[in-house]
């Protein structure tokens, strides 16, 4: 008699905040690759205040535009982290002037990644553009390094962590790591496959409630003001403090859901 291996679903990839779009898109459908869809595709229901509210305004019509010339997502994605990477380089040098140049190449990098985002949500692959999510993570970091030169180019004295900067960066990006492998974690497990209605109705209220955990657009938006108007020493102690709650957090939640009564188990009908 052939033996008969069990269905697994498979494991999304390279999802940072990956439990929080789990719970909130379980039940959403895979829209067409059309043009009003491209732009429906920029706003996702994941998303927190600032990603939502901050860039989706306009987000769409970027989607549309890049999608009507041939963008890939991964060309997009390449871009971004080029902005990025020249926004670790402003801030290295510590000065007022390389806190806010950086401050606004770090925004126009996250825009930018919600529009590599729409796109590869509007052409169905959320979660296989493993190129993406290795440039997001890789420029995460060259921020981080960048601030902590930046914080060693500073004048001693001024406010913000008084230790040192490097190590700082290292535990603000350690921590930030070990989220969200938590996240994923969580995510591919049957707790975080299980189906449940969303527990906040109201779209603005429950964003909120995402953005305590800190994700994309809430760090970027963090550093971005934080750097600008405080410089890098403030911006990295804050990074630290907020990442700390947020993992406890975000902890806290996964352990609640871990614990409620457990739902039918998942079958061929949520393929």
């Amino acid at each position: 008699m052939p033996r008969v291996r069990p269905w697994r679903r498979p494991a999304p990839l390279n999802v940072p905040e990956a439990a929080g779009a789990a719970e909130e898109n379980r039940a959403r459908p895979r829209w067409p690759a059309g043009r009003e869809d491209r732009g429906r595709a920029a706003r996702h229901r994941g998303d927190g205040l600032v990603a939502a509210y901050a860039v989706g305004g306009y987000a769409p019509y970027l989607v549309r535009w890049a999608a009507s010339r041939g963008l890939t997502s991964g060309t997009v994605a390449a871009i971004s982290f080029s902005f990025g990477a020249l926004a670790a380089v402003w801030f290295s040098a510590g000065s007022r002037a390389g806190m806010i140049t950086g401050a606004g190449l770090l925004y126009a990098s996250f825009v930018l990644d919600c529009v590599d985002g729409g796109l590869a949500r509007a052409a169905g692959t959320p979660g296989t553009a493993w190129p993406a999510g290795v440039l997001s993570r890789a420029k995460e970091a060259a921020v981080y390094a960048g601030l902590a030169a930046g914080a060693g180019a500073e004048p001693s004295g001024g406010p913000g962590l008084a230790g040192n900067a490097w190590a700082a960066a290292v535990a603000a990006l350690a921590l930030l790591t070990v989220r969200q492998t938590m996240d994923v974690a969580y995510a591919t497990s049957r707790h975080g496959r299980r189906p449940r209605p969303p527990r906040i109705r109201n779209e603005v209220a429950r964003r909120a409630v995402r953005a305590l955990a800190l994700p994309a657009g809430e760090r970027f938006a963090l550093i971005a003001v934080t750097a600008a108007l405080a410089g890098a020493r403030v911006t990295l102690t804050v990074l630290l403090v907020w990442g700390s709650a947020a993992a406890a957090f975000v902890l806290a939640g996964h352990a609640r859901d871990s614990f409620a009564r457990p739902g039918p188990a998942p079958g061929p009908a949520d393929r």
